[in-house]
């Protein structure tokens, strides 16, 4: 498990930024060198749930998924989008439910825009129905059946857990759209005001002057729409996930809690059920108490290095030792440098082997004019010269050798980047004509076959792919497979170089 360390949370709107340890909320100045979370605002996530079959491996899901979303979910093609995705069992079913979630990524980019502006990356970009998992996770509650409904200026939502397990979630209606209401009925009445009206005021009736009663009014009758809504979104889930009842509802705004609500909900027909608000943690905090939940979800999220519903797309460029490519070059540079030092100091002691060996040459031809007084060291010279010549030619050999490795080396490195260049160059066309792939099979580093998938109206572009490939210099493309099952057409391209 990783150690998440300091993480600081800028929430959406730019409005506020936490620093957590795991343990205790600060409010501390921006810390650049800690991980960054923040979250999406409800209101820009797309969501879309279907039935798949349990046999579906990964490939295929993703693939469905991605067909799914734009055939059923209304994306659009001339657009860029993230998407992620939940898989949900089903009692007595042999399928299992999908709900896929998507985010425009220049939609999010602007929403975003107060947390761009104090950082340029944020590692974990969390789904904000999702988040109360942590609640469970660091057993600040039990798992139970449990609804939990939050109301912001710009966005509203509930969301259902089972036995602590996430089941679905919805939209409700916002601040802002309440105070258009309002309006409506001849009260002028500003968000901020709302907010805090709701907060001092709300529900309780007994709070309210004689000249309030048509805004009093208005709010119950907003809130009794919500709770109808909120009660068939129950009814529904009961339905099809197979629960009793919800145990537990816990409902906050921004600022807290809803004047009146424990008695509000109670009276319109949950009377078993639990009323609470978001500030759980066992130490009481002050401020949004949702934004220090989805603080605490992000930080677990980064304990068990779980990415799979991580939206974000600020990551932080890889330093370049950890980069495949850069590994590579470092490891290459090592040996290079390894190599050099250990040929200098193999050079360095050829020389002095060199310089023995004329010495006893100096020595041998001295010798030699004594040769016979003094036979006996001439051979004792010539054994020492034979020694040094055979220590010297395994020098050289050494030497080969390693500069063989290197050269195999930078041939190494040389077609993995002709590798890159050629994978790179065929995606890029991919992607201008908004074509997927389900297998891309390398054949060397010069030959590659494709097998693209694409719906019967899209065909034609399969075949611009193809020239525009020749128009790129490839040569070889030829495709001999086409099938077609459900208005769904694969083709396998062949591809040299």
């Amino acid at each position: 498990m990783a150690n998440a360390g300091s993480l600081t949370y800028i929430d959406p709107f730019g409005r506020l930024s936490t620093c957590y340890d795991g343990k205790n909320f600060t409010n501390d100045e921006f810390n650049k060198n800690s991980l960054i979370g923040s979250r999406i605002v409800y209101r820009d996530v797309i969501l879309h749930s279907f039935k798949v079959s349990q046999t579906m491996n990964d490939e295929e899901l993703k693939t469905n998924i991605e067909i799914k979303m734009y055939d059923d979910a209304g994306l659009d093609l001339q657009k860029k989008y993230k998407i992620a995705y939940i898989k949900k069992e089903l009692d007595f079913e042999d399928s299992i439910l999908i709900e896929a979630f998507a985010v425009e990524i220049e939609r999010i980019t602007e929403s975003l825009s107060g947390v761009l502006n104090q950082t340029k990356y944020i590692d974990f970009l969390a789904l904000p129905f999702l988040s109360f998992t942590t609640l469970y996770k660091n057993k600040i509650i039990e798992a139970k059946n449990d609804l939990f409904v939050y109301i912001d200026e710009h966005e509203a939502f509930l969301s259902i857990y089972k036995d602590g397990k996430y089941l679905s979630t919805k939209s409700l209606i916002d601040l802002e759209e309440m105070s258009k209401k309002i309006e409506v009925a001849g009260i002028d009445i500003s968000i901020g005001e709302l907010e805090e009206h709701l907060s001092k005021k709300g529900l309780d009736v007994s709070t309210y002057e004689k000249g309030e009663t048509v805004l009093f009014n208005e709010i119950e009758t907003i809130f009794s729409s919500m709770f109808t809504k909120i009660n068939d979104i129950v009814l529904h889930n009961r339905s099809v996930f197979g629960f009793e009842k919800i145990d537990r509802i816990f409902l906050s705004m921004r600022n807290g809690r809803l004047r009146g609500a424990r008695e509000f909900i109670q009276n319109f027909g949950f009377n078993d059920v639990e009323i609470c608000d978001f500030n759980m943690f066992k130490t009481k905090e002050e401020g949004n108490f949702f934004e220090k939940i989805v603080t605490s979800y992000i930080y677990d999220q980064l304990e068990k290095n779980d990415f799979r519903h991580n939206l974000t797309l600020f990551e932080k460029e890889p330093v370049f030792y950890k980069k495949e490519s850069g590994k590579i070059m470092l490891l290459a540079s090592f040996i290079v440098i390894l190599s050099s030092i250990f040929a200098g100091s193999i050079w360095f002691e050829n020389i002095k082997l060199q310089k023995e060996q004329d010495n006893l040459k100096e020595k041998y031809n001295i010798l030699k004019k004594n040769q016979l007084k003094y036979k006996t060291k001439i051979n004792i010279v010539n054994k020492e010269l034979k020694s040094i010549s055979i220590k010297k030619d395994n020098m050289n050999n050494i030497v080969q050798n390693i500069e063989k490795s290197v050269e195999h080396l930078e041939n190494l490195r040389d077609s993995k980047r002709s590798y890159s260049s050629f994978l790179l160059s065929v995606n890029k066309l991919l992607q201008k004509h908004l074509l997927f792939t389900t297998k891309i099979n390398i054949i060397g580093k010069n030959s590659m076959s494709i097998y693209i998938v694409a719906q019967y109206n899209d065909r034609d572009r399969i075949t611009e792919f193809m020239k525009d490939l020749i128009k790129n210099g490839f040569i070889g493309i030829s495709t001999n497979e086409i099938k077609s099952d459900n208005n769904i057409y694969t083709s396998k391209i062949e591809i040299k170089r």
